[in-house]
């Protein structure tokens, strides 16, 4: 039997985040990954402090960023990748009057941090369309999500603590003290499941309100400034080859149909048109499903009975930048701080009353 202090069930970006943040502890973690396809592994990975149609300020920006930022360069180090990629945003204004808000916003002190320029006129940014100008956001970027999985997975692997294998639940077997969950060879103090839309299936976690969200992106060959991220609807993030990037993103949450559509390729490519000017060539088209939440932020922490077992999920639409802090709020509990008003934000206990509901019904 192999001893743990904690098992991380889920192999996409939660639980690679979690896993690091439990390994800088000090804590001996083992990895149990699904090798079926997830969101991470096709997502663009963008990481932007300034968001939304009313270009909000992301919640807790300032921790996050910070976060992020020491997070994955210390990751980038113990392994030797290079996935962190610290690039501004350009988001092109619309309207005069979009203009002339933004103007006013650049001066308030919360935002200075994050703004790097306001444009009035065209930017000259290669074959951007900004007739009105545009905002440059800084402390932004993307990380290359599928190379950050690959070197977790190596890191760990070479320790003997990453196993890719589907788990079957009926494996779990929990002490009679409830102080220790066991899962086939292996026994741990916690396990911490961080498997994304598959937590719909598990039996203890499938009352938490984990909402799918299907998005597609388009891997496409063009001309572009590669001095940006352009973001106005859609956004492109250069990859490794020349010229190409990848557009995005769709959001259906009908999820009507599996696998890509050409509805969302159209969808894409017209938006993309009303920013961008010169002839693009589609390449591929990737989709996958994020896992949401109602209030858009994480959910994390233990089970309502059982205290061996927890959670870390609904990372939704900005994971990257949400997987560092919330996976180190997650660890700070379990190493036993006082929840704190950030904590009871994030934590599963918003949602107890959906288990004792559940609970209930049976």
């Amino acid at each position: 039997m192999d001893n743990y202090d904690y098992i991380v069930v889920g192999g996409g970006l939660a639980g690679c985040c979690l896993a690091w943040e439990l390994h800088f502890q000090n804590k001996n973690v083992a990895v149990i990954a699904d090798a079926e396809n997830n969101s991470t592994l096709v997502a663009a990975g963008l990481f932007n402090p300034i968001t939304g149609k009313m270009l909000s300020k992301t919640w807790q920006a300032e921790k996050l960023f910070a976060t992020l930022h020491e997070f994955y360069r210390k990751i980038e180090e113990q392994t030797g990748s290079d996935f962190f990629i610290e690039l501004p945003i350009y988001r092109p204004f619309i309207s005069i009057e979009e203009q002339n808000n933004w103007m006013a916003l650049s001066e308030n002190p919360g935002l200075q941090n994050f703004i790097e320029k306001v444009f009035i006129r065209p930017s000259g940014f290669e074959a951007v369309l900004d007739p009105f100008g545009g905002i440059v956001v800084k402390q932004a970027g993307f990380i290359r999500t599928d190379i950050f999985v690959e070197a977790t997975k190596e890191y760990f692997k070479k320790k003997g603590k990453w196993k890719t294998e589907k788990v079957n639940y009926n494996d779990f077997i929990f002490s009679e003290t409830k102080e220790q969950v066991a899962y086939r060879h292996s026994s741990a103090e916690k396990i911490i499941f961080c498997e994304g839309v598959s937590s719909l299936q598990n039996p203890w976690f499938s009352w938490v309100p984990v909402r799918p969200l299907k998005g597609e992106t388009l891997t496409v060959e063009t001309t572009l400034s590669k001095e940006i991220i352009l973001n106005r609807g859609v956004y492109a993030v250069p990859q490794m080859a020349t010229d190409t990037f990848k557009i995005g993103a769709t959001y259906d949450h009908q999820m009507e149909n599996q696998g890509i559509t050409e509805k969302a390729k159209n969808e894409l490519l017209q938006k993309w048109e009303m920013i961008h000017n010169k002839p693009t060539k589609v390449l591929s088209q990737q989709w996958g499903i994020r896992p949401t939440s109602p209030d858009r932020k994480p959910i994390l922490g233990l089970h309502p009975e059982f205290k061996t077992i927890g959670i870390l999920n609904g990372l939704g639409t900005k994971g990257v930048s949400l997987a560092p802090f919330a996976a180190k709020v997650l660890v700070e509990f379990l190493n036993g701080k006082q929840p704190d008003q950030t904590y009871q934000t994030l934590s599963l206990n918003r949602y107890y009353s959906l288990y004792w509901k559940s609970v209930n019904k049976a």
